[in-house]
């Protein structure tokens, strides 16, 4: 009777173990730690859909990847609005106030997307943020990012940022953060490119359209024919000018000003250091896209 008891107590023991040892060991797991922070504070936010669900999913896991393995949160959020107020500050705002940060300075960055005026933010805290994520590096970092942000290829464009933000904390780590000096130069030339294709688009683009238009009247006036002269307009002996001269009555000159803008197209809008709304300091860059 003792044995059987004794064996009960033995397997009952034994069962909790196991099961204590499962309960502990997921949450070690690379998985379950990207589930439990996306659980509180996800890395990808999106209150308008712009991407697909797949799509959004590969994304969260990216970002959930790239900030494991650096410890160091990389975040993307879109929004509709900025509620009036400032890019870089409503994106602070959201940092701090969804507890974004990993480590003692809170070290992270956000992307911020805000549709309803097509603004863009990203900003990060200061600290070992400003380190991996230099002025200089801040402005090639957009340049990586906003010619497919330009183009409306969301998915591309942040599939693009967390490669780069990846690839900045892996120099930071390094001891080689990206800053004046050791920017890549292909960064000019794939601006200057995206230019020029851009320009090519829309050419095409219009071109297109209007063959397509005149193609079309065109069709409409198959049985008019080219005439030089205009007697084919005019009855025999109808009319007999017996005076001709060219006499200018007068003339009409109307002008209207020419709005010019300070900057054009998509862009840095503000850049630096600036303070969040509760007195953090932050580093980032903003313009519309």
């Amino acid at each position: 009777m003792k044995k059987k008891i004794i064996r009960k107590s033995f397997i009952s023991i034994a069962i909790l173990v196991a099961l204590l040892m499962v309960s502990i060991l997921p949450l070690n797991s690379p998985c379950a730690f990207d589930r439990a922070f996306a659980a509180g504070a996800p890395r990808y936010v999106d209150e308008v859909g712009l991407v697909t669900g797949t799509q959004a999913e590969v994304l969260e896991d990216k970002l959930n990847e790239v900030s494991r393995r650096h410890d160091f949160d990389v975040v993307v959020v879109v929004v509709r609005s900025l509620g009036g107020k400032d890019e870089r500050v409503f994106a602070a705002d959201y940092y701090e106030e969804h507890g974004y940060g990993l480590g003692d300075d809170k070290a992270g960055i956000l992307l911020l997307i805000a549709t309803q005026y097509r603004d863009f933010a990203f900003v990060t805290p200061e600290g070992y943020g400003t380190y991996a994520f230099t002025d200089a590096g801040q402005e090639y970092l957009e340049a990586i990012f906003l010619p497919k942000l330009s183009k409306d290829d969301y998915y591309g464009a942040f599939i693009a940022f967390a490669d780069a933000a990846d690839d900045f904390l892996e120099r930071a780590a390094e001891g080689r953060p990206y800053d004046t000096g050791n920017i890549p130069r292909m960064t000019e030339t794939q601006r200057r490119t995206a230019r020029v294709w851009a320009v090519v688009y829309s050419l095409a683009a219009g071109l297109a359209v209007a063959l397509v238009v005149t193609g079309f009247w065109t069709a409409q006036l198959r049985s008019v024919r080219k005439q030089i002269f205009a007697q084919s307009y005019i009855r025999p002996e109808s009319m007999v000018l017996r005076v001709q001269n060219d006499i200018f009555l007068y003339r009409n000159v109307q002008m209207t000003r020419r709005e010019t803008q300070s900057s054009s197209g998509s862009g840095s809008g503000s850049s630096g250091s600036f303070s969040s709304s509760s007195g953090g300091g932050f580093s980032g860059r903003s313009g519309k896209y």
